[in-house]
């Protein structure tokens, strides 16, 4: 069935890239590269520090857009992901939670270092949407996708 095709699509793409771009706003709209990891149901973790703008966005609106896409794919050939979803940042259980999905090389990690006085803090991207490109349309036509 090609909508299984498509599917699969989708999950080799979180699992081929490290990053992608997020989307918020407050008054004005904001795109963050940000490195993840991904959990089996297809939540994002990445840290942040609290003072960043997309940090200070997604505390006072938590709905996002984000893309993940290999960047060095040919013009016409490439495929990604675009999808929306909520951010929450993780404290106290759910940051235990949490780290079992993340792991970095970035920073010494674990929750001494994501709380109180530290710099960083680690969220989590709970998904309402995937889509990628349908490969068989004539036109550029992105379909949703489902990758659980």
């Amino acid at each position: 069935m090609y909508q299984d095709v498509l599917n699969q699509k989708a999950r080799d793409i979180i699992k081929e890239n490290i990053y992608l771009s997020l989307g918020t706003a407050d008054v004005n709209p904001w795109v963050s590269p940000l490195f993840y990891c991904v959990d089996p149901q297809y939540n994002f973790y990445f840290i942040s520090q609290l003072d960043s703008l997309h940090t200070r966005n997604m505390t006072k609106k938590p709905n996002v857009a984000f893309a993940i896409f290999d960047s060095h794919q040919k013009e016409g050939e490439g495929n990604g992901i675009q999808g929306n979803g909520t951010v929450k940042l993780l404290e106290g259980n759910d940051l235990t939670e949490g780290l079992k999905h993340y792991s970095t090389t970035f920073i010494e990690l674990g929750a001494d270092q994501l709380s109180g006085n530290a710099p960083y803090r680690l969220f989590k991207l709970s998904t309402d949407k995937f889509y990628v490109l349908d490969t068989e349309a004539e036109t550029d036509k992105r379909v949703e996708v489902f990758t659980n």
